[in-house]
């Protein structure tokens, strides 16, 4: 019979760890049924010593073995002798050994020969016979009593087919409440997952209630009577490797690198019973370590030294705030060891492992992601640390897959942690098989609470969206468990692209390493809301070694030359522009004919944005305003607004200052659903820049009109993108006000510029300016019939009560003129047409046109 184990329950035992009291059913599985164990007393134990220790334990007086070809058999002599029949005599009482006490490297602890496994066994039974016995031991209240079924799978399958429905039939006696007291049967599937056990006795046919009952276990939440058995932990391994050490004299290379060495081991997934027969094969022959361990092959997945992480995170660029957070996590988890350890926590809830990162693509979350996989097993918490990634993709499936997508990625994922990118797109599932992927995911992450960690990735709201639509979801992700991570500076996106380009073996000239400060700190002001970060540097260095080859056509022997600012892509050429500086902006207004008020508040205007640039140390701070441009067509609005956008720009309170030009047919869509896409997508396009919106009025519609839906979206966006947007609303001035007065968003804080008519000198100028602009001459009487045509249309516009069109009108009167002027020259001798081509006469203008 065996010794007690030092630590009884083997470490790699996870979830149900003993019998659930008043629950008749037992579940171990995994590949660790048909292993062997390294005790603490540096002995290994085949799967049934441990599992009739574990059992002893738990206070079973008696312990029954019934395997395929071994109907009934014991591991203790109390066991038989409470199954004996009445009558039969008591066997004689073995001696013990005597021991000599010693002192050594383990103190007291003295290391035996391993004890023979020599299990009692009666003669062979037939299954009439064997169920009689167990049924009759396990309703038999009277010794609380365990029936160990190892190997079950080829136990079910062989079954005589005329004992199959009463073995059926009792199996559902003892599940209905049948069993006495708090008799279990253990049942040893070497299957790793439940769901493949379920499967399995599916497949049988013959099980329905034993099907029905394993699956209910595997979708319970608590009260777990369901173990897992895995491949063996550093403990366990470290004391394989000492009990071979110091019985068959195994050599360790360097004592130091020890207990990587075992996290090595450990992370191969490796049976003891292998790793054994390898240590005896070594001992005598080869001093242990990693690399002897690669050369035989038994180091296949690579594990950093633990050392490593925390180098590694240090040297990582920016990420103030993660690093603090990971520390932090890690002095909680370590404290929390400390106090079980010392039996000062027994009732604590254990510490909170998984998590919720938030922030945008590139900003390093799947990297720390790796680095938390090696921490947790670094501390012992998961016995292999890998990272398994998926996205929605991976667990949802359109064809009923779901839940066998979902259950895959958790069993590749046991022992370490599973990384969900976008998780909220789960709750987002229009069809709801991502709600079914959610209740799986739950239900996996409880019945392997010990060996699964879930990380969840995301922009914050959407997250928080997530979190909120289930409960159970909310309770496994704490909120001290969430880690933001921030963009990078455009110093940190600097130093990142400055890197990458090095370990790609280039060199930066001084201009380029300037160009490309300009150019992220360009693309920090105008990032949006899914930002690449460093993914996004990692492209651009590409990029520039792509130009740098193409340009310098290295050869095998040819000179290595830096890259330089030429080597910057076309796509990113646009960020080195620069802006004209304000005084010249303001100095191309200033030619402008007429619009004085306009001019003055410009002015005015700049001078108070220049002076809050300068009191708040930098642009980041001062938002450029939003403008409502009130005035008749053609008072020179569009131009003014073109003006306003480069002096924004060049205060630095916009990056690019371009202007689009909209209407209400560029933001209201004519079906439902329509509106708030295209309000958004116009806006994108003016991003860094500024969106004009001519007769804004228009979007004030009555009844079921989509224009307040524009307007609204447009407000979200305003404020969303302040800083990066600017919005002029122009219009007529009575119109413009009522409009404003009905939508009190941030419009109605815009600042107001008046655009007057024009005069009709100034309309003379604008003709003479226009004219002059095309490369045209005239006769100096033409002017003159100009302003009378354009004084007669204002009249006539005016009397009908229609708006005189100011420039456009001048605009519109040019182009009849060319008209004019084509006809009349093509009339002329061929010899006098290039001379006459460019030149207006009189005839040229129209006559005013009456009513």
């Amino acid at each position: 019979m065996t010794t007690a184990l030092a630590g009884v329950t083997p470490v790699r035992l996870t979830g149900g760890r003993a019998p659930r009291p008043g629950e008749p059913l037992w579940i171990l599985h995994g590949p660790g049924v048909d292993d062997r164990f390294a005790g603490e007393d540096l002995h290994v134990r085949s799967a049934e010593e441990v599992l009739w220790e574990v059992l002893h334990a738990a206070g079973y007086e008696r312990i029954v073995f019934s395997a395929y070809r071994d109907a009934v058999y014991f591991r203790d002599e109390t066991s038989r002798n409470l199954t004996r029949a009445p009558g039969t005599a008591e066997p004689e009482p073995r001696r013990r050994n005597a021991m000599r006490r010693f002192s050594g490297p383990f103190g007291d602890m003295m290391l035996l020969s391993e004890p023979p496994a020599r299990p009692r066994r009666p003669a062979a039974a037939t299954d009439t016979e064997r169920l009689r016995m167990l049924d009759g031991i396990m309703v038999d209240a009277a010794v609380s009593s365990a029936v160990v079924v190892p190997n079950a799978e080829t136990w079910l399958e062989n079954i005589q087919a005329d004992m199959r429905r009463p073995f059926a039939e009792m199996l559902g006696r003892w599940s209905a409440g049948g069993a006495g007291g708090d008799n279990v049967c253990v049942l040893l599937f070497s299957q790793p997952d439940l769901t493949e056990i379920v499967n399995f006795v599916r497949g049988q046919r013959y099980l329905p209630q034993l099907t029905d009952k394993l699956a209910a276990l595997a979708t319970r939440r608590s009260g777990r009577a369901v173990g897992h058995l895995g491949f063996p932990e550093e403990a366990e391994l470290a004391a394989l490797v000492h009990g071979t050490r110091l019985r068959h004299g195994l050599r360790i290379a360097d004592w130091t690198e020890l207990p990587h060495l075992l996290r090595v081991m450990a992370a191969q997934e490796i049976p003891v019973k292998t790793w054994e027969r390898l240590l005896r094969r070594l001992a005598g022959r080869a001093e242990l370590s990693v690399e002897v361990l690669r050369e035989q092959g038994m180091a296949e997945v690579a594990v950093a030294d633990a050392r490593d992480v925390w180098r590694r995170l240090d040297e990582m660029v920016g990420m103030t705030a993660v690093k603090a957070f990971l520390t932090r996590h890690r002095h909680v988890l370590e404290a929390a060891q400390a106090l079980r350890a010392r039996g000062l926590d027994a009732d604590a809830e254990p510490a909170a492992l998984h998590l919720t990162f938030t922030g945008n693509p590139g900003t390093g979350k799947t990297v720390v992601a790796r680095m938390v996989g090696e921490l947790y097993r670094d501390l012992g918490l998961l016995r292999r640390g890998h990272v398994v990634e998926a996205k929605v993709e991976d667990l949802v499936s359109p064809h009923g897959d779901t839940a066998r997508l979902t259950s895959a990625r958790v069993q590749a994922a046991l022992d370490g942690v599973l990384f969900i990118d976008e998780a909220y797109r789960l709750s987002e599932d229009p069809l709801g098989l991502g709600t079914q992927a959610i209740d799986v995911l739950l239900t996996e992450m409880e019945n392997h609470r010990d060996r699964l960690v879930v990380i969840i990735a995301g922009y914050a709201g959407r997250i928080d969206d997530f979190l909120a639509t289930n409960q159970g979801l909310s309770g496994r992700f704490p909120r001290g468990n969430r880690l933001t991570f921030p963009d990078y500076t455009p110093p940190e996106l600097h130093e990142i692209v400055l890197g990458q380009l090095r370990r790609q073996g280039l060199t930066c000239a001084d201009d380029l390493v300037t160009a490309l400060r300009t150019v992220t700190e360009a693309l920090y002001r105008t990032r949006s809301a899914d930002f690449a970060n460093a993914r996004t540097m990692r492209e651009l260095a590409a990029e520039i070694r792509t130009g740098w080859a193409s340009r310098t056509r290295l050869t095998r022997d040819g000179e290595i030359t830096p890259a330089t600012a030429e080597d910057v892509p076309e796509h990113y050429r646009g960020y080195l522009a620069e802006q004209k500086p304000l005084d010249e902006v303001l100095a191309e207004l200033d030619r402008l004919t007429g619009l004085q008020a306009v001019k003055d508040t410009v002015r005015e205007l700049a001078a108070v944005l220049e002076l809050r640039r300068l009191q708040e140390s930098g642009p980041s701070h001062v938002a450029a305003p939003h403008l409502l441009f009130l005035g008749s067509p053609g008072t020179g609005k569009t131009t003014v607004a073109k003006l306003m956008g480069k002096a924004f720009a060049a205060l630095g309170l916009l990056y690019s200052g371009h202007v689009v030009v909209t209407t209400r047919a560029d933001l209201v869509g004519e079906y439902v659903g329509q509106t708030a896409p295209k309000t958004r997508a116009k806006v994108l396009e003016a991003l860094d820049g500024v969106l004009l919106i001519d007769e804004a009025y228009e979007l004030a519609g009555e009844g079921n009109d989509f224009g307040s839906e524009a307007v609204a979206e447009l407000i979200t966006l305003m404020e969303t993108h302040r800083g990066r947007l600017v919005v002029i609303a122009a219009g007529y001035p009575e119109r413009m006000d009522e409009f404003v007065r009905s939508n009190s968003g941030v419009l109605s804080r815009a600042e107001r510029l008046y655009f007057a008519d024009y005069s009709l000198p100034e309309l003379r100028k604008i003709f003479v300016d226009m004219v002059e602009e095309m490369g045209w001459t005239c006769d100096p009487t033409v002017p003159a019939r100009v302003v009378r045509w354009l004084e007669h249309n204002r009249s006539e516009m005016a009397r009908q009560g229609r708006e005189f069109a100011n420039a456009r009108t001048v605009r519109n009167l040019v182009a009849t003129m060319e008209r004019r002027l084509a006809v009349r020259v093509l009339k002329l001798p061929a010899a006098e047409r290039l001379a006459q081509a460019r030149h207006l006469v009189a005839h040229d203008v129209p006559e005013p046109e009456t009513s």
